[in-house]
């Protein structure tokens, strides 16, 4: 009886512990089971039987790489050949252009679509101030004709006609000098006299032209008789002409 009641004692003791301490001796099961499992998992992970595999992987990872580098290469090459040659382009078009413009500077001047200044001379012509009832005592419009071909063709380089009251005009390859009564007409403008021509060129070739007697003879006939005022004014030195501004439409024209 007493081994009996020991027994049951023990039995009951035993109980007693396990149901105090259940959550400690879980957590144990659990802490076992875990590292149990862990070593399981460990022992099936493969292992990387030779070096060799990763070192190629990275061969041609790089040889990849240098390939694409090449690729970009070129084509910043080619892009840059491209660039060149559209820069080439725009230099030859600028080139091309600025010889168009002054090609179309040059026509503006020679057909006097320009300003011009410099060193000329001013030739005054006028009627007469004694024989008012005499036609020949009166600045025509041939008179100035006469002299602007004159002038032409001894290498003017540019000419305009000045009238009373500051009105000037440039004469250009379409222009009339006309006459009707007392009022001469340049570019179809209305100018009364004294006149002033004035005349861009050599000074001393334009100077000497004009004080030819026998070239202009009929004119220096009648400076002599009184009946025209003519001569060179002295005191001027350069000359100032204002472009063109007539009408440069041909209309009935006819060449000889």
């Amino acid at each position: 009886m007493p081994a009996k009641n020991c027994q049951m004692q023990i039995s009951e003791k035993t109980k007693s512990f396990l149901v105090k301490n259940a959550s400690f001796i879980l957590a144990i099961v659990g802490i076992v089971l875990g590292v149990v499992l862990s070593l399981k998992l460990n022992s099936n992970l493969p292992r990387i039987i030779s070096p060799t595999v990763s070192f190629v992987a990275l061969n041609d990872m790089e040889s990849k790489l240098t390939e694409e580098q090449a690729a970009l290469k070129k084509q910043i090459s080619d892009t840059d050949s491209q660039i060149d040659k559209l820069n080439e382009q725009v230099r030859q078009k600028q080139s091309d252009l600025k010889g168009l413009v002054d090609e179309v500077e040059s026509l503006k001047s020679q057909v006097g679509l320009t300003a011009v200044s410099g060193k000329g001379i001013e030739v005054f012509l006028n009627d007469s101030d004694q024989y008012r009832d005499n036609p020949n005592a009166i600045a025509h419009a041939s008179d100035m004709r006469d002299l602007v071909n004159y002038l032409w063709f001894n290498g003017a380089q540019a000419i305009s006609i000045e009238g009373a009251g500051g009105i000037e005009e440039r004469i250009g390859p379409t222009t009339s000098i006309d006459c009707i009564v007392n009022t001469v007409l340049v570019n179809n403008t209305k100018m009364v006299p004294p006149f002033t021509i004035k005349v861009l060129g050599d000074r001393e070739k334009m100077i000497s032209a004009i004080n030819d007697r026998k070239a202009l003879k009929s004119i220096y006939d009648r400076v002599e008789r009184g009946e025209l005022q003519f001569h060179v004014i002295d005191s001027v030195q350069s000359v100032n002409l204002p472009k063109f501004t007539g009408n440069l439409i041909i209309q009935n024209a006819k060449i000889y």
